[in-house]
């Protein structure tokens, strides 16, 4: 093992002469490459080779290659570049091809292999490679993909491509891959044939058609595809892509008047009906599935909405369903944030849906918030205050487990100055949403505080009473408020007493010991006491509270007191955790100047 070891070292020495020479590297650098070099031999010479030796490997030679350039760019050195180069990468060829041949079944080396050549610029040794990967490979769509996207981009090789795609979907017939690589290859080649007068008696597709034979070949696997895979997001994809080439025209109406008589009843084929309405693309009538084609061209804007809000309309009796609406809606915003001409026209049919769709009782939550939006944003009058608080009533009825729609309907009642509606109606709400009324609890408080200072007290202690989870959330905020409005002393008292009121809340100790932090005169007592309870209570589970309490002890109170604490930690704490706990402790210990204090 070790002369061929020696042997393949042997064979880059000449190269790290010349880095040493050129003064890319220096003597202990090239010593080190040597050393690394002679490492990864070794490893690739064991029985039981492994793909992680390969690869390490691999990406240590392009780590090489990559400082070399470095060094080149730095200091300008251009000689021997070539042969070092050449060495390095003819060495990482060689490893990618020694462990493709070892662990074929692994795809991965294939595809980093090609994208390697493809960067070293080998492209004569990919085309060998990829009938071997093919061989291995045949049962993965990918590959075929690969290979016929590797001949069409890098060797210009379009009718190999083909050859290897129409394989490919020979062994895979239901592969949407497959079938839109080939689709998107003949229309390419269509377009860029320019084969706008040439026709084909291809008797699969009657000449009066007066399709290219580019079109009719991107016909054919269209219609292939249509029968295999019965997926109508697949076909709309395969419209689009016909869509994106010119003079595609009858190929499009064609997949069109498919579309429209297999999939009629789903909502996709008509949200693509309506949206080329919007376009103005000439199609097949939708009351018509015959090849009559309308002539009736609609060129103005408002035509073009008016039509594809027929088609939704259409599609909303047939198939009413949420998602349907939700087509039309979406649309229609999108047609709405479009600046320009018509925004009347625009928002009156978005209004309209949004009316019917909530009669219908299929309006989702962010669109009833974005009916109220839409008004807000309008003129302020008695009708459109009226509107708003019907639509947000409307809503909350709909959807009562709505947070975000009790949330906008509170915050209209406040901010109109309707405080005993809105007191009931958050007296009500808050029964009904219990835990996940937090956000209206924040929204009510900040509100009194700017209104009704006076209450604020009493509002703070309605919410402690209230879920146990909203209150966990609450104390935070209220001793924050206390010593803010009140005092420390008062936020103390309160503290003593909440701190043992279940469920605990980690984040509660936290702010208290932050706020006796910020007091002029700091008191040890108090601050060790929040330190003890978060110990207490959240002491197993949390290595940032011990971590947190040490560095105050380091900081602001007695460092003699840290070895105890650190024994306490290592002895309460989760056995998981332990490991954590002293990585962390160490760090401190070993840097205490992070804390800014004397040792």
């Amino acid at each position: 093992m070790a002369e061929f070891v020696e042997k393949r070292c042997e064979d880059m020495i000449p190269e790290l002469e010349h880095m040493e020479s050129i003064k890319l590297f220096d003597k202990n650098e090239i010593r080190g490459i040597a050393k690394k070099l002679k490492e990864n031999e070794y490893k690739l010479q064991r029985h039981t080779k492994t793909k992680e030796d390969y690869l390490r490997y691999i990406q240590y030679l392009m780590d090489l290659l990559k400082l070399i350039k470095q060094r080149r760019d730095k200091f300008g050195i251009n000689q021997k570049k070539s042969n070092i180069d050449h060495i390095i990468t003819n060495k990482m060829n060689n490893l990618y091809k020694e462990a493709i041949f070892k662990f074929q079944d692994d795809i991965r080396f294939w595809i980093a292999y090609i994208k390697f050549c493809k960067h070293v610029h080998f492209q004569s040794s990919v085309s060998h490679m990829l009938g071997r990967m093919l061989q291995v490979h045949q049962d993965k769509p990918k590959c075929w993909h690969i290979a016929a996207r590797w001949e069409l981009e890098e060797n210009k090789n379009k009718q190999t491509a083909r050859q290897f795609l129409l394989r490919g979907l020979h062994i895979h017939p239901t592969s949407q891959l497959l079938f839109t690589d080939a689709y998107r290859l003949e229309l390419d080649e269509a377009s860029s044939n320019n084969e706008k007068n040439e026709t084909s008696s291809d008797p699969v597709v009657p000449a009066e058609d007066n399709m290219t034979i580019g079109l009719k070949r991107a016909y054919i696997i269209y219609q292939q595809a249509s029968k295999c895979i019965k997926d109508i997001i697949f076909i709309v994809e395969l419209l689009n892509i016909a869509k994106e080439h010119n003079n595609t025209e009858k190929l499009q109406n064609k997949i069109v008047s498919d579309m429209i008589q297999e999939y009629a009843h789903e909502p996709l084929m008509w949200d693509t009906m309506a949206r080329r309405e919007l376009e103005g693309l000439v199609q097949p009538s939708l009351s018509d599935t015959s090849m009559e084609i309308d002539s009736s061209e609609q060129t103005s804007l408002r035509d073009r909405i008016t039509s594809c809000n027929k088609v939704y309309q259409t599609a909303l009796k047939k198939i009413k369903t949420e998602e349907m609406w939700t087509f039309y809606i979406e649309c229609l915003i999108e047609i709405n944030q479009k600046a320009g001409s018509l925004p009347n026209f625009k928002r009156k049919l978005l209004k309209t849906a949004f009316a019917q769709a909530h009669q219908a009782k299929k309006l989702k939550e962010k669109y009833y918030l974005h009916w109220v939006n839409m008004l807000n944003v309008e003129q302020k009058n008695e009708t459109t205050d009226k509107k708003i608080r019907e639509i947000l009533c409307m809503a909350t009825e709909a959807i009562p487990s709505s947070v975000s729609l009790w949330h906008a309907r509170l915050r209209y009642l406040l901010i109109s100055g309707q405080e005993e509606e809105a007191e009931t109606v958050f007296s009500k709400v808050t029964q009904v949403l219990g835990e996940k009324s937090l956000p209206l609890w924040k929204m009510k408080i900040l509100h009194v505080q700017a209104k009704s200072p006076e209450k604020t007290e009493e509002i703070f202690q309605a919410a402690l009473q209230g879920h146990p989870n909203i209150a966990q959330e609450i104390k935070p905020t209220y001793i924050e408020w206390l010593v803010l409005t009140k005092s420390i002393q008062a936020a103390r008292k309160v503290y003593n007493n909440l701190c043992l009121q279940p469920p605990f809340s980690i984040e509660f100790h936290r702010k208290m010991t932050e706020l006796e932090l910020m007091q002029p005169e700091l008191s040890l007592k108090y601050i060790r006491k929040c330190q003890e309870m978060s110990t207490l209570q959240f002491g197993k589970t949390s290595t940032s509270i011990w971590i947190d309490y040490i560095k105050f002890e380091m900081k602001h109170g007695d460092p003699k007191k840290v070895g105890d604490l650190h024994r306490r930690a290592v002895k309460t704490l989760e056995p998981g955790l332990t490991d954590s706990f002293i990585s962390e402790y160490s760090l401190i210990k070993a840097n205490p100047d992070s804390l800014n204090i004397d040792t």
